[in-house]
């Protein structure tokens, strides 16, 4: 049986936690992404898809297939109660879903990438958590690049713990304001190190 390591990766919005997911990735690490999972879980044939459009009708795509996203992240994002409600009916299944993944994987390192890890409580599933940082000036600069409005990013920030909260309960962290060559340096010291937790071990 191979032994494993299950690091949970998270951070606050636009702080480019998918790109350094994908570089560990490329080192070969397992990939699993909360939000694909509950993306998923927004089309009909899911089992918590009827659960979704009772509590989000107005959210409903044309066709009724599946949730507009974009729709519901607007209304979700302007009231917490409503996002609150909506958690709960996806968070118990992410995790479940997150769990059977893991078990089924056979590679020695295990990334998962779950923006609201903390704020779920999905820390117990992790062996180790790392938090990717970015200062605020940098990550306001790329979101705008790709399009978000200022008013937006803020609402989303609102909607998660603070991210010096964040940095203060990982084992890890990653600071992605730097140069693309300088995340990569960081990105492949951790890959060695989670290599070497998941032989059993110990070095610092």
């Amino acid at each position: 049986m191979v032994q494993k390591i299950v690091v949970g990766l998270t951070g606050g919005f636009g702080v480019g936690k998918s790109s350094v997911a994908q570089r560990f990735k490329n080192f070969g690490a397992e990939l699993i992404d909360a939000d694909d999972i509950a993306h998923a879980s927004m089309k009909k044939g899911s089992p918590i898809f009827d659960a979704i459009i009772e509590n989000f009708e107005e959210a409903l795509h044309p066709g009724g297939k599946k949730m507009d996203r974009e729709m519901l992240a607007e209304i979700v994002f302007q009231d917490p109660k409503r996002r609150k409600e909506l958690e709960a009916i996806i968070h118990p299944y992410v995790y479940e879903k997150i769990k059977e993944k893991i078990e089924a994987s056979d590679k020695r390192v295990i990334l998962v990438e779950v923006p609201l890890l903390f704020e779920a409580g999905f820390e117990k599933l992790f062996d180790k958590i790392l938090v990717v940082t970015c200062n605020s000036t940098v990550k306001l600069k790329r979101l705008r690049y790709k399009g978000f409005p200022e008013a937006e990013v803020r609402a989303r920030e609102r909607a998660q713990m603070l991210e010096s909260l964040k940095a203060q309960k990982a084992d890890y962290l990653i600071d992605n304001s730097k140069t693309i060559y300088q995340t990569q340096r960081e990105i492949e010291r951790l890959w060695y190190k989670f290599v070497n937790l998941s032989k059993g071990a110990n070095k610092p």
